[in-house]
């Protein structure tokens, strides 16, 4: 199947927000590409993308549980 090379510029916000759906050992390039692809529903890994959702998940998990167990300590030394 024959393809076509896309060149384009993205804003620094647009490029962070690609960052961070990159999968580990994956160029932002390949990031893009992925996305885009995925969007169009022309190509999906259904692996992939559950566990980047789950990843993200977590991460946020983290962070929340972290800022809990702050105010509790804060909310302890009163």
């Amino acid at each position: 199947m024959p393809s076509k090379a896309f060149s384009f510029r993205l804003p620094d916000a647009a490029v962070q927000a690609l960052s961070a759906l990159q999968l580990e050992d994956e160029t932002l390039n390949q990031t893009a590409q992925r996305v885009i692809m995925e969007h169009l529903g022309v190509y999906t890994n259904s692996s992939t993308i559950v566990d980047r959702r789950l990843e993200v998940v977590e991460a946020a998990l983290t962070e929340v549980r972290s800022q809990l167990e702050e105010l509790r300590g804060k909310w302890k030394a009163r």
